[in-house]
């Protein structure tokens, strides 16, 4: 008796079954490449993070290390870095916290409402204290500016801070220089600190008032601070222009 032949799938039975056989392929190829550039993007980060030093805050003796290593000749450089880390652990985090009283300002650490908006603590009853740009504002005023004159010289917000400040290279920072976050305008959040000296390596250390700290602290770049910016008090005195 001949054999039945078995006949060859056809029409939609047919495709089905080849595009079945392929999606496994197919998927576990996009499998692949997720996880490889998830691992790309991690070792990215890492490597950022190693030449730029873990985002943590340093001790007191890790500070005055980084205060010993090519101090500042200028004396508004170094009158700016001792306001800087004369605050460090004394003020906490408040955000659209300001102030350019000279010293201590005797309202921080009052029990206040955060009216600004724009932040998950708004609302809310906090110790008053800084934020980020409110600290930069109140380290100038340090230098003998008044409040205006304060406000005028280096701005209130970060936005403000950003444009009263000049691009440098990262190699080119000295205490006394900013460094931000994000750059305007390509993004409408941005984080704010003083560069006050160098830690091990020579990696820049920088004093600011953290949220995520909630308070000021010294750390260095990490992830985080990824853009040097030069005041225009200090540019403005090397290119001879008046501030």
């Amino acid at each position: 008796m001949p054999q039945r032949v078995k006949k060859r799938a056809t029409g939609k039975h047919a495709l089905k079954k080849r595009l079945k056989a392929l999606a496994l392929p197919a998927a576990a190829a996009a499998i692949a490449l997720l996880a490889l550039f998830t691992l790309l993007r991690a070792s990215a980060r890492r490597g950022a993070a190693s030449t730029r030093g873990e985002y943590a805050p340093l001790s007191r003796e890790e500070i005055e290390y980084a205060l010993t290593v090519d101090p500042p000749a200028d004396e508004a450089r170094k009158a700016l870095v001792d306001a800087a880390t004369s605050l460090v652990g004394r003020v906490s985090y408040f955000w659209g916290g300001k102030s350019t009283e000279k010293g201590i300002d005797p309202e921080w650490g009052e029990i206040k409402e955060v009216t600004s908006p724009g932040s998950r603590t708004t609302g809310t009853l906090r110790p008053y204290g800084l934020d980020c740009s409110g600290f930069v504002l109140w380290c100038f005023a340090q230098l003998g500016y008044g409040a205006d004159e304060a406000e005028a010289l280096v701005g209130i917000g970060t936005w403000m801070q950003w444009e009263r400040s000049y691009d440098i290279a990262w190699e080119a920072l000295k205490p006394g220089d900013l460094a931000f976050e994000n750059r305007y305008p390509d993004s409408s959040s941005n984080h704010v600190g003083i560069c006050v000296g160098y830690g091990e390596e020579g990696r820049p250390v920088f004093v600011h008032c953290s949220s995520k700290y909630d308070g000021v602290v010294a750390t260095p770049a990490g992830g985080v601070f990824r853009y040097a910016r030069r005041p225009f008090l200090f540019y403005a005195e090397e290119k001879g222009l008046s501030p």
